[in-house]
């Protein structure tokens, strides 16, 4: 990618200018003696001049496009074409007969004889040059409505991944809710760290996730939150309901601190084993694996749980919106493999990170 500021730079008529300058070098050098006869002190006014008519030539056309051309006034765009074309020719004649260009056995020789022999040379280079602008204005056109509809899409998928993301936060709220609801319904101690808890999430999910990529650490932060908060679910009569919820992070040293990642990507996993999954299983109500790939440089997230009986089949708005961002976030470059039979759901995300 080019730096912004050689982006900006007027290429075309900077490649254009080169061009013509090109060209007199050449011209130039030919006529030194080797192979034209050595030509005399005002060759670079005639040049200069020359590129001069050129240049009107090349740009009467490149403003005449987006005036008649490109809003279908197809017949006056050509005439007019031709009467610059035609204007051209007799201007170049006219100069090269003023600066005496051509001899014959060193005698000059009458505008007639210019007319005769200079018309259709002069003609052709016009209709050269006007070809030039043409295809040059038309590649600028597609170019510009390249990087438009880039720019279109760019701004689609961003309002569309807002619009993804604000979803899970009404779906997020309302399973919690009514997880805290359930104890309220107890009278259970714990309902005021739930509270809690809850505030701690929706405060990461609606100021400190609007991010378009967020340290691994950060959403790993907010995985254990939520995990705190499903604990409380678990029944406390069981001696084994603190190690209900297996979470390995399996990263190098300082790994989850440099490796950035578009926020809220996991948490509907384990938010969705949580939903489906049976709360009195044991000696695991879930099992989560975050791994760093050293090979490809990818996270690997594995969620497992076992099902519960009489829980509605895996999936909803959830898993839905997760498949929707993968596609727009990394489109062929994601793996979301789901494997379930009668008693276990198993779900396997792997994505490429960012490195800070």
């Amino acid at each position: 990618m080019l730096p912004a500021w050689l982006r900006q730079l007027p290429w075309v008529h900077l490649a254009w200018v080169g061009l013509l300058l090109y060209f007199d070098w050449q011209n130039w050098l030919l006529r030194q003696g080797v192979l034209v006869p050595q030509q005399q002190d005002h060759f670079w006014a005639l040049a200069l001049t020359a590129d001069l008519l050129d240049s009107a030539l090349f740009y009467f056309n490149w403003l005449l496009m987006p005036r008649l051309f490109r809003r279908g006034r197809l017949g006056t765009y050509l005439a007019l074409l031709g009467l610059g074309l035609v204007a051209f020719c007799a201007l170049r004649i006219g100069v090269s007969y003023g600066f005496d260009e051509v001899r014959v056995r060193g005698q000059s020789q009458p505008l007639g004889y210019y007319v005769q022999v200079l018309q259709a040379y002069y003609l052709l280079l016009g209709g050269q040059i006007l070809l030039l602008s043409y295809f040059i204005g038309l590649a600028g056109d597609y170019w510009r409505e390249l990087r438009h509809r880039r720019a279109l899409e760019q701004q689609h998928l961003r309002t569309e991944l807002a619009l993804l993301r604000s979803q899970l936060h009404p779906h997020f709220l309302f399973n919690t809710l009514n997880n805290i609801y359930s104890l309220t319904l107890h009278a259970s101690p714990q309902a005021p760290e739930a509270v809690l808890r809850l505030a701690e999430l929706m405060r990461y999910q609606l100021y400190e996730s609007s991010d378009d990529l967020v340290p691994l650490a950060r959403e790993i932060s907010h995985l254990q939150s939520f995990l705190t908060l499903q604990q409380l679910r678990l029944p406390t009569a069981d001696d084994d309901a603190d190690e209900a919820i297996d979470f390995r992070i399996l990263l190098p040293p300082n790994a989850s601190h440099q490796l950035l990642l578009p926020p809220m990507l996991l948490l509907p996993l384990v938010e969705n084993a949580f939903k489906h999954g049976d709360l009195t299983a044991r000696p695991h109500v879930v099992r989560l694996v975050l791994e760093l790939a050293p090979a490809d440089g990818q996270v690997h997230f594995t969620v497992r749980n076992r099902i519960s009986p009489d829980a509605a089949a895996p999936g909803g708005v959830g898993l839905a919106n997760l498949r929707r961002r993968l596609e727009l976030l990394y489109p062929e470059q994601h793996a979301l493999v789901i494997t379930a039979n009668q008693q276990e759901y198993a779900v396997r995300l792997t994505v490429p990170v960012a490195v800070k």
